[in-house]
């Protein structure tokens, strides 16, 4: 462009307010500055807010344990220090994430060369291998006009000598059909007598082996009545010496498990209450983060990434609904950007933490006398042992407490009641192996009345949701407890095993039918990769969540923090510690 051009340009541009095209590629890259700034900002900010509260959660509990009570000075001063630990964190993790994003795109770029060098190379082979395909055809085209010719030729000279020999071969023909119809007529006649006499045979030895079989049956069925007694005798010793085994085998290793609660109680407990949390369901979130990094590594968020990330924490037993949110979420700042497993982990955080915080409710008396407790749940959930963990804190408080062995069906439920019994200074009423448990309830809930007790503890069978007659009999336990008092019970607490995952939803729609459960446990969360089932319960039936188990001790059975849950199962939690 001459002098003249660019100033009559620059003049026009000056007069007329027109921009240039790298002033307005200026212009565009400041606003997309200007947006990413804001974004960043906005996680930052997010984030600082989810450590603050996760930390926030954390000293409280951990105070609650130790028993300190700080003045509000001195709170006000550590969470002042908590709020700028977790804005420097926030800031540390974003500048990573930015870090990452730049290496990513480079990485990018260079791939993107290649892929066109390589698709040049292809082009250019393609066409070379064409032109000589093209010659090739044509080859072959005039080789097979040549072939049809000989071939027309050919034909054409055998046709010629077919004729002449077809009148000759035609007489021959009619001789050799006469010739083979009377062979037949003589073959069938034969075939006829033959057949004839072996039906006859047959029969014969059919009526033979007819009787035979029937003696043999008859003997056969002497012979499996006798071995089927015999079978039925064993059988019933084998059950018995079997359920002899089981029983010995459930108090050993009960026995066993109290040995070691008793063992961990006096050692010195490692970490604080955010630190036991996240050791505990460090399955559940190792899982989720390893999927998350594979996922977006070398990804833009475009739909196609979102609805993988909607599938892998429905996978991760979230459930849809929660999982939904945080794709909304991170689609509304980042669509077709990168996106970090830090962003994402961010965002899970605080639906999480959305979800549970209204269900967050410990597990507190109403002031009722008897305060009447019911613990439900299948078998293998935790519910036995996780009664007796609750007894003993109210046991320690100073509260009276009576316990009630109301699975009759296993002698090892009843046995391990009284070791739990023991350990908090509390009776504990059984009944005979089968014996009615609505009965036994009934008595228990007078006995509590008439002596005076603070708090009725009541055990049921473990049973299987879909076993209609079982559910029945639990139900007939409500309907007893009610003739007592209307209101009670108390608490009708669900104990869920955190390792069955989706099958939860199944327990907690059945048992909240028959038993109006009032609040949930989870138990076994450290055994499992399956922890975010909660947050999938949660979002669906919107039942208070008392507690969580982490493990075998006392002090494993935490009361429920849904900031410290959610830190801990996004893997937000780990990054604090780092």
């Amino acid at each position: 462009m001459s002098d003249d051009k660019k100033k009559k340009k620059g003049f026009f541009s000056r007069a007329f307010g027109l921009k240039s095209k790298a002033d307005k590629q200026a212009e565009e890259a400041a606003k997309r500055a200007e947006s990413q700034q804001r974004v960043d900002a906005e996680m930052a900010a997010r984030m600082a807010a989810i450590n603050a509260a996760a930390l926030k959660s954390a000293r409280e509990q951990d105070l609650k344990d130790s028993g300190i009570d700080l003045a509000a000075d001195e709170t006000a001063k550590i969470e002042a220090e908590e709020k700028a630990l977790a804005e420097q964190q926030a800031k540390k993790d974003l500048e990573t994430a930015r870090k990452l994003t730049a290496e990513k795109r480079a990485k990018e770029l260079e791939a993107k060369r290649l892929a066109e060098e390589e698709a040049a190379f292809k082009a250019s082979e393609a066409e070379r291998k064409a032109v000589e395909e093209k010659e090739r055809q044509a080859r072959d085209a005039a080789d097979a006009k040549r072939k049809a010719k000989d071939a027309a030729q050919r034909q054409a000279e055998e046709a010629a000598r077919l004729k002449a020999a077809k009148d000759a071969d035609e007489a021959a023909r009619l001789k050799a059909e006469l010739d083979a119809q009377e062979k037949l007529r003589l073959e069938n006649e034969a075939a006829t007598a033959k057949a004839a006499s072996e039906a006859e045979e047959a029969a014969r030895l059919e009526a033979e082996k007819t009787r035979l079989a029937e003696l043999e049956a008859r003997k056969k069925q002497a012979a499996e009545q006798a071995a089927k007694e015999a079978a039925q005798d064993e059988e019933r010793r084998a059950a018995q010496r079997t359920e002899d085994a089981r029983i010995a085998a459930e108090l050993a290793e009960e026995q066993a498990a109290q040995k070691a609660a008793l063992k961990a109680e006096n050692d010195a407990r490692e970490g604080g209450f955010l630190s036991r949390i996240s050791k505990g369901l460090s399955r559940s979130t190792s899982t989720m983060s390893e999927n998350m990094a594979a996922l977006f590594t070398k990804r833009k968020l475009d739909n196609e990434a979102i609805q993988d990330l909607e599938d892998l924490l429905i996978g991760a037993d979230l459930g849809v609904g929660p999982s939904m949110k945080v794709s909304e979420i991170l689609s509304k700042d980042r669509f077709n950007k990168d996106v970090t497993d830090t962003e994402i982990k961010i965002a899970l955080a605080g639906v999480i933490s959305d979800v549970l915080a209204p269900l967050e409710k410990p597990l507190s008396l109403t002031g009722a006398k008897p305060e009447i407790m019911l613990f439900v749940g299948v078998n293998g959930s935790g519910k036995t042992t996780t009664l007796g963990k609750i007894a003993k804190r109210y046991a320690d408080d100073g509260k009276r407490v009576l316990i009630v062995a109301g699975d009759t069906f296993r002698a090892a439920a009843d046995a391990q009641l009284k070791v739990w019994g023991e350990r908090a200074g509390a009776p504990v009423l059984s009944a005979k192996h089968g014996a009615d448990a609505a009965g036994l309830v009934y008595d228990a809930v007078q006995t509590a009345k008439d002596e005076n007790y603070d708090v009725l503890m009541i055990d049921t069978a473990g049973r299987l949701q879909n076993r209609t007659e079982l559910m029945d009999e639990l139900a007939k336990v409500v309907r007893v407890i009610k003739k007592h008092d209307e209101s009670a019970p108390h608490h009708s607490i669900l104990v869920l095993d955190a390792t069955v995952g989706q099958n939860a939803l199944l327990q907690t729609e059945a048992f909240e039918k028959v038993a109006g459960v009032t609040g949930l446990i989870m138990t076994k969360l450290d055994g499992t990769a399956k922890g975010g089932v909660l947050v999938a319960l949660s979002d669906k039936f919107k039942l208070p969540i008392h507690a969580i188990g982490i493990g075998e001790r006392i002090e494993d059975l935490e009361n429920f923090s849904a900031p410290v849950f959610a830190a801990a199962l996004s893997g937000i939690a780990q990054e604090l510690d780092g």
